[in-house]
């Protein structure tokens, strides 16, 4: 159950990033923050990248960290652009944006360095105990 539970998740981050990022400006609040709309974007693709990566590592038990980031990093540089793409061709109010991909990586490479500090550390105090 807790496997269906991590999926789930991770597909509803997926959808949840696909309608912030197609929806039309007009219909959000505008807030001027210098640099929000990457922090954003780095943010969602951090948990983009923790929620995958938590699937994949019950998914696919046999494939390494190094197998599993670089999916992920992949995965999410793809949707990412998918998703600038859509906002050039699908809306009025959006253009594409190459420094948005760039946090959306950014944010899955912190994730992954996240990820990697963690599994170390766990390791090291299992091998303690």
């Amino acid at each position: 159950m807790e496997h269906k539970r991590r999926f789930f998740l991770a597909v509803l981050w997926t959808l949840a990033i696909a309608v912030a990022c197609l929806v039309s400006v007009n219909e959000v609040p505008k807030v001027t923050v210098f640099g929000k709309d990457k922090t954003i974007h780095f943010f969602f693709y951090f948990v983009f990248t923790l929620l995958w990566f938590l699937f994949l590592t019950k998914e696919l038990p046999k494939w390494s960290f190094g197998q599993k980031a670089f999916f992920i990093l992949g995965s999410s540089f793809l949707y990412g652009g998918i998703i600038e793409i859509g906002q050039e061709l699908f809306t009025a109010s959006r253009k594409a944006d190459v420094y948005d991909v760039i946090a959306n990586v950014s944010g899955s490479l912190v994730g992954i360095l996240v990820l990697l500090f963690m599994t170390k550390s766990a390791k090291n105090s299992a091998s303690k105990k």
